[in-house]
């Protein structure tokens, strides 16, 4: 079974019901992102729809509304955020980038779909291995988390990296000593 992730888009029906048999939402949805796992499907061209999006995607016309995020979510990236963009000469905007790596991350089929599992992914963040990650965040890092959560993240969807050097298809923005960078 392979996993379609719909982020404040939908399918065009008529092009879902085209090749899928049955869809159902599961349990994992958070942080305003809609996980859509695709069953039975009959030839589904995921990479036709990679290469051709626009023809097969339609925009969510009015407000979305945000379900709840839990707890642990804040937390989580609330200790992410602090660990790695937590000092004071970091910008607000770093940080919110920051925080908004992990939830491209979540939503990308690249990697992992859950908050936990995009932070503890093995050789990903070094706050983890260092234990930087166990620290108490601030306030202002929870209030940036907490910002995120609600609104979603604040860059485009296929910047999924961040580091003190260059990763992946090229650089989206340098924000002080730190790389935000795309995956194509």
């Amino acid at each position: 079974m392979k996993k379609l992730f719909i982020i404040g888009m939908l399918i065009s029906t008529v092009f879902a019901l085209k090749y899928v048999d049955s869809v159902c939402a599961t349990d994992e949805v958070s942080a305003g992102y809609v996980h859509i796992e695709i069953e039975d499907t009959y030839d589904f061209p995921y990479e036709e729809i990679e290469q051709n999006k626009e023809d097969f995607i339609e925009p969510i016309i009015g407000e979305v509304e945000y379900l709840p995020y839990t707890n642990e979510e804040l937390e989580l990236l609330a200790h992410l955020i602090f660990a790695e963009a937590g000092s004071d000469w970091c910008s607000d905007k770093m940080q919110q980038y920051t925080g908004s790596v992990v939830l491209n991350r979540m939503a990308s089929m690249r990697f992992p779909n859950t908050m936990h599992d995009v932070i503890y992914q093995s050789g990903q963040y070094s706050v983890v291995r260092s234990g930087a990650i166990n620290k108490t965040p601030n306030e202002r890092a929870y209030n940036c988390a907490r910002y995120l959560l609600e609104n979603g993240s604040v860059l485009p969807s296929n910047v999924v990296f961040q580091s003190q050097h260059i990763q992946g298809d090229g650089i989206y923005e340098k924000v002080q000593n730190m790389y935000f960078c795309y995956k194509n």
